[in-house]
């Protein structure tokens, strides 16, 4: 009788095992079935895990204008002459439109390099201009905001010449939208 004991046991450990294995792998199955749905369904948008459109970080807004968007008028504030025309001559060639040429009537001569005058709101369309000038660029904001939009650049007496236009154009680049940002104005 011992011996059927025996056999008895031994097919009990066997059947355990076999049991135990069968739990493992089917919850091992159950687990990568979930892991592979939930990110199938994350890819195809069913749900989204991660932040909330309300969490999203808000798109990097644009900080230049297109050239061709952005009025211009050249005022030298120096003794050299035709350096108002020199400068609306380079910037018309980097599609900017210059609406006049002249010396500067409210400033006479300056020291700095260049000195970008425009109205309220037109922050960007003169960002844009001081992007085109190498050396010191100073922003003289206008608290009344101008009809024309336009942006007055006075070459001063620091002037020596214009950013080169690779530089310029690099710097004019569009900002890519990177993915899974929230458009400016949703909330």
């Amino acid at each position: 009788m011992g011996f059927s004991t025996e056999v008895l046991s031994r097919e009990e450990r066997r059947r355990r095992t076999r049991r135990r294995q069968a739990l493992t792998f089917t919850a091992l199955f159950v687990v990568v079935l979930l892991v592979t749905v939930g990110a199938l369904g994350n890819w195809l948008q069913w749900w989204n895990i991660g932040p909330s459109q309300g969490q999203r970080p808000p798109c990097p807004a644009q900080t230049v204008s297109p050239p061709n968007q952005v009025p211009v008028t050249v005022f030298n504030a120096t003794a050299r002459r035709g350096l108002a025309n020199a400068v609306a001559k380079e910037l018309r060639q980097r599609r900017f439109r210059v609406l006049g040429i002249g010396n500067d009537p409210t400033t006479g001569v300056i020291a700095t390099a260049v000195s970008i005058r425009y109205g309220a709101g037109d922050e960007i369309r003169a960002h844009t201009v001081a992007l085109q000038f190498s050396g010191e660029v100073k922003m003289l904001p206008d608290p009344q905001a101008r009809e024309d939009h336009s942006v007055d650049v006075v070459i001063g007496g620091r002037y020596r010449q214009m950013q080169t236009r690779d530089r310029a154009a690099a710097a004019l680049a569009p900002v890519a939208t990177p993915r899974g940002c929230r458009p400016a104005g949703s909330t």
